[in-house]
């Protein structure tokens, strides 16, 4: 037999926990209502259905014990209802009954979740602190936390600190199987995580990466990480003995990238292994943000290596061991001249330790290309606005004026120098 009963009452709960009644905080006369109609309530006006009778013996039943009133429509008393009200004084009772947990016990229980995994990590207690803090003002949390099932919550504390606490390289696949056992059904959780790591990371240093970019942050990869690199400069390759420790050059491992014209991606498996030939003079080394452009790049005695976007961490590695090698030489980048392009190339400094200076990403080359370019949106103009009050960009305050004036933005797939 249908739970007519059951359906209603847990659908006034549901209102009533979301009210400012439940909170205390209503200064006006509220009641909590479920309005009979075809949407709530299909079966009742289903003259096919023999639900009709069952609905009302079961919802006067639950008017008996005082836990709702029955509005009746107008003319139609006793036969056709119109909704029914929520006795809220009556709310402890109509929880017992139906055997069901009030929200503040199940806050409860969230919170007791969120005091039992702090101070494991900053970025993990700061999303911890948010989930407290909305629950003490009374608001919601739905965005990430199921308050039906805390055990939930629990999981995705324990997945978020195996993707902070993680510290070897490993796929997307066999980090899914390791800690949620299915690869499949594990993929959204692991992407959900690594969006509250995004948010809540310290600093706001990550909040401008994708998931898999902030996977990537910590050395786990959906595929293999390449670097790629083209133009000036002589490494060899090293390797350790299996079980031992010290470090050997392989024979015939000498690589010449100026012999490569489309230059050589390195694994991130191997790029720990790459030693740079100090000797073969190398006077600039320039970061490239898109592919199309990393391929036709064409500079005399440039080193030029590939980002793809943001740079994960072991492209940022193998951009330190190059610092190290090569410390005299000039540092560029050459990007999107657009808020996006700018935000990598601070990004990338800030977090490298590098002078990169911006290559081709001047107001002279923004003036020789704009025609080429793409309007700007009014995201994109309030975050010029914001990014003229940073110091780092005080040099391109003149440049962010007039991308403001003209109100494009360009590629650098449409920054035809430097290239061949």
């Amino acid at each position: 037999m249908k739970r007519y009963d059951e359906k209603v009452l847990n659908s006034l709960l549901d209102k009533y926990e979301n009210s400012l009644l439940y909170t205390g905080q209503n200064q006006r006369k509220q009641s909590i209502e479920f309005p009979v109609k075809k949407s709530t309530l299909p079966e009742y006006f289903d003259e096919t259905s023999m639900q009709f009778e069952l609905v009302h013996a079961q919802l006067a039943d639950m008017e008996e014990k005082g836990f709702v009133r029955l509005i009746w429509r107008k003319g139609k008393e006793g036969h056709i209802l119109e909704k029914c009200l929520l006795q809220t004084e009556r709310a402890e009772e109509i929880y017992a009954w139906l055997q069901r947990r009030t929200r503040k016990q199940k806050e409860e229980d969230v919170i007791h979740i969120c005091r039992e995994y702090r101070g494991r990590h900053p970025a993990l207690d700061a999303f911890l602190q948010y989930v407290e803090q909305r629950i003490g003002q009374g608001q919601s949390v739905a965005q990430y936390v199921d308050m039906d099932h805390p055990q939930v919550m629990a999981e995705r504390c324990r997945l978020i600190l195996h993707i902070l606490e993680n510290r070897t390289e490993i796929f997307l696949r066999e980090f899914s199987v390791r800690y949620l056992k299915d690869s499949k059904a594990a993929e959204k959780e692991i992407a959900g995580a690594a969006g509250i790591i995004a948010r809540f990371f310290p600093e706001n240093t990550l909040t401008e990466l994708t998931a898999e970019q902030v996977l990537e942050e910590f050395d786990i990869f959906k595929n293999p990480s390449w670097v790629m690199v083209k133009g000036s400069g002589v490494f060899t390759l090293s390797h350790k003995e299996v079980g031992g420790q010290d470090a050997k050059v392989m024979p015939d491992s000498r690589i010449y990238l100026a012999a490569l014209q489309g230059g050589i991606g390195l694994s991130s498996q191997d790029i720990g292994d790459v030693c740079w030939d100090v000797s073969c003079p190398v006077s600039r080394i320039v970061t490239i943000e898109n592919l199309t452009s990393f391929h036709r790049w064409q500079e005399e005695g440039t080193l030029a290596v590939y980002l793809g976007g943001y740079h994960n961490r072991a492209k940022r590695q193998f951009l330190r061991e190059l610092y190290r090698a090569f410390p005299d030489c000039v540092y560029g980048h050459f990007g999107d001249l657009d808020c996006g392009g700018f935000l990598i190339w601070k990004d990338l400094c800030e977090k490298t330790g590098i002078p990169f200076l911006p290559r081709y990403m001047d107001r002279e080359t923004y003036m020789r290309f704009c025609g080429t370019g793409k309007d700007l949106t009014e995201h994109d103009r309030r975050e010029l606005l914001r990014m003229m009050e940073e110091p780092f960009f005080a040099g391109q305050r003149k440049l962010f004026e007039t991308m403001l004036e003209v109100g494009k933005k360009v590629e650098q797939e449409g920054v035809s120098v430097g290239i061949s």
